[in-house]
């Protein structure tokens, strides 16, 4: 008997449409395809650069500075996969977070008695919605404890993920810092740096370089390029590091950075964020740390001893 071939077809034509769906769906929430397309794109080009960064300073910047088989490049390599991996994880994660009013208990949909007041009316998705809940137009739907929407991630930065960007921010800025002084310290090695300077380029500096073809010249120019992306890319992370970390500090948000209604203490305000385990969730993204509410009910600030409801 022939064997029939239809079987490994429908598993590989299985796996690659849940390939498809997890990369094309911008959240679970939006059918736009033109959202969709956006959110890919932006955290295919994040992938890609990542991990172009990482080929380059392990297989091309790291083996001129350290001995490629020394303890110390493997250190530095070990690293770098650490990182690499908890930027990944972090960001897979946040984009995997249902932050929706609807991701509530059923009987946590309605505010309890007491606090209606506090519960306000979203004329879009037509429901009472907790306090610091708002609707996000691209994800269609009201988001709990919103910060912002973030198309790196494909999801909305809210309650229940907003640990998991601040982590991915902390290790774009840290590995971006790293990849940083490795091309800084091979670009002046290539003595790159009349290119990536106008002003060395004009210097005396620029009169001593020996170019000795135009391929020295032209890796130059790419070993300048790199450096200066890399320049962007560590100050573009160190803002956003610094930006969410000050919003948690204080228990803010994006959407209303000034109110600070809800401030309950340095270490309430982390543990809103980060859970009951504070910073032991930046070494991985799936460390448990249990967040102290489910983002319905908001205790105000601190009034004396006593928390303010």
């Amino acid at each position: 008997m022939k064997v029939k071939a239809r079987r490994p077809r429908r598993h590989i034509r299985r796996m690659v449409n849940r390939v498809c769906q997890a990369i094309f769906s911008c959240s679970r929430w939006n059918k736009s395809i033109g959202l969709a397309i956006l959110h890919t794109t932006s955290a295919l080009v994040l992938v890609g650069v990542i991990l172009c960064l990482f080929v380059y300073d392990m297989w091309y910047v790291l083996p001129e500075i350290f001995d490629p088989y020394g303890l110390v490049y493997g250190f530095h390599l070990l690293l770098a996969l650490f990182i690499v991996c908890n930027i990944l994880g972090n960001m897979w994660a946040a984009f995997q977070c249902d932050n929706s009013v609807a991701s509530l208990a059923k009987s946590r949909q309605q505010p309890v008695e007491g606090e209606a007041h506090l519960w306000h009316y979203c004329s879009t998705c037509q429901l009472q919605v907790p306090p610091r809940s708002w609707h996000c137009r691209m994800c269609n739907c009201c988001i709990l404890k919103r910060d912002h929407h973030c198309t790196l991630v494909g999801n909305c930065v809210g309650h229940k993920n907003h640990r998991h960007f601040i982590c991915f921010v902390f290790y774009l800025f840290l590995g971006s810092g790293l990849a940083l002084i490795y091309n800084g310290i091979y670009t002046w090695k290539c003595k790159a740096f009349f290119v990536a300077d106008p002003i060395l380029m004009m210097g005396t500096y620029a009169n001593n370089i020996n170019v000795s073809g135009s391929d020295d010249i032209t890796w130059m120019y790419v070993v300048a390029t790199v450096f200066k992306l890399n320049m962007f890319s560590f100050v573009v992370a160190l803002v956003m590091f610094s930006l969410q970390m000050f919003l948690a500090y204080r228990n803010s948000t994006c959407y209303k950075i000034m109110d600070r209604s809800y401030d309950l203490g340095w270490r309430g305000n982390l543990e809103v964020v980060f859970g009951k385990r504070l910073f032991w969730i930046f070494l991985w993204p799936t460390i448990e740390s249990p967040l102290p509410h489910d983002g319905a009910q908001w205790p105000l600030e601190l009034s004396g001893n006593n928390i303010v409801v």
